[in-house]
């Protein structure tokens, strides 16, 4: 797995919350939460007390996260930060737990990425209309 930490991290905040079930490995035990930043290498849990997070930084995670139309991705994964309301990085991210994807099925992996690539294509259609609406030859002010 060591050439995944060589590559370029693609991160993307995601305007509708993806849903992420996750489960210490073997356990029944799953807990259903929300993410809305996400990258090929993790992503960031909104968590208003991450004291309370029911891992340990040493725990290693299933992970099942819903990436639209009826599809879903398996990964292991392991708390990366904890970032707590009174941290200075909680004015920018809010309080929350970054997971680190730390195994991954290589099609799964693909099926993220291009979930990811989509995604980044969506937002900088909609910004680069918005950007340009109202403006070209017929937009001038007479």
């Amino acid at each position: 797995m060591g050439s995944r930490d060589n590559r370029r991290v693609i991160r993307v905040n995601l305007e509708s919350p993806l849903t992420v079930t996750m489960g210490s490995i073997g356990s029944d035990v799953k807990y259903n939460l929300m993410t809305r930043d996400i990258s090929n290498n993790g992503f960031f849990l909104d968590f208003e007390k991450p004291g309370r997070f029911p891992f340990t930084p040493s725990s290693i995670m299933e992970v099942w996260m819903a990436i639209g139309n009826d599809e879903t991705i398996f990964f292991n994964g392991k708390m990366a930060r904890v970032v707590y309301p009174t941290d200075e990085s909680a004015k920018v991210t809010g309080p929350g737990i970054a997971i680190r994807i730390i195994q991954i099925e290589p099609q799964q992996e693909q099926d993220l990425i291009d979930f990811i690539s989509k995604k980044i294509e969506e937002q900088e259609r909609e910004h680069g209309a918005a950007l340009t609406h109202g403006e070209g030859p017929s937009g001038a002010a007479s």
